[in-house]
């Protein structure tokens, strides 16, 4: 389903532009000046691209020969890096050349990315139970904390 979604973003996107392109037609382009959008676009694509090597990097850069609950790290600062990361690369390309249909798609994106995370989340409590509940209260779920939590 990622990648239907990722797919489906960036060809709602690329057709987008190419109407842009061709016809010189966005319905959002003219609302925000293109140094912004550069900008906008550059910070999300970092901060993005950021985000996803980090947690991956947690999650499969070591071996872990038992179960435990990634809480250092950028997981000290946000439940979901990897699903924000995500968002945050495919916003970068909406920033660049604004699309109000691809905006639709990243919309639904970020919603199955919520419900997903939401499901994971049940069964993580199931699984590691109340330092999972403990970790919920202190990191939160989508915007990163700036300091690490405390335990």
């Amino acid at each position: 389903m990622q990648l239907a979604f990722i797919l489906l973003f960036f060809a709602v996107w690329g057709i987008d532009s190419a109407s842009f392109f061709v016809l010189g037609y966005s319905a959002v382009v003219g609302f925000i000046p293109l140094l912004v959008r550069l900008l906008l676009a550059i910070t999300s694509l970092s901060f993005g691209l950021l985000l996803v090597r980090k947690s991956h990097s947690a999650v499969f850069g070591e071996s872990h020969d038992q179960l435990r609950l990634l809480d250092t790290g950028v997981y000290g600062r946000i439940c979901h890096p990897m699903y924000l990361g995500t968002l945050l690369v495919l916003l970068a390309f909406f920033f660049a050349i604004p699309s109000l249909l691809s905006l639709a798609v990243w919309i639904a994106f970020f919603i199955f990315f919520d419900k997903m995370a939401t499901y994971e989340e049940k069964d993580l409590a199931k699984i590691v139970g109340q330092d999972y509940a403990a970790y919920k209260k202190r990191v939160p779920k989508w915007l990163p904390r700036l300091t690490h939590s405390r335990r």
